[in-house]
């Protein structure tokens, strides 16, 4: 399954912002970017999120979660 930026944030509980956010740090990059230039996630994308998410709940810094 795909997501676009938009669903994913509403699937995940997060801000389509925070996903851009994600991605211009180069913690979460797309699968890919669609002809139209929508970024397009993809089942390891959403694994990869489930992970971040879970050490920010924790308290993990973005930088730490990142290495």
């Amino acid at each position: 399954m795909e997501y676009t930026v938009q669903k994913l944030g509403k699937l995940a509980g997060i801000s389509a912002r925070t996903l851009r956010y994600y991605d211009e740090i180069g913690i979460l990059k797309p699968a890919r970017i669609s002809s139209s230039g929508y970024r397009i996630y993809g089942k390891k994308e959403v694994d990869l999120l489930q992970q971040i998410l879970f050490y920010r709940e924790l308290g993990v810094d973005l930088e730490s979660i990142k290495k």
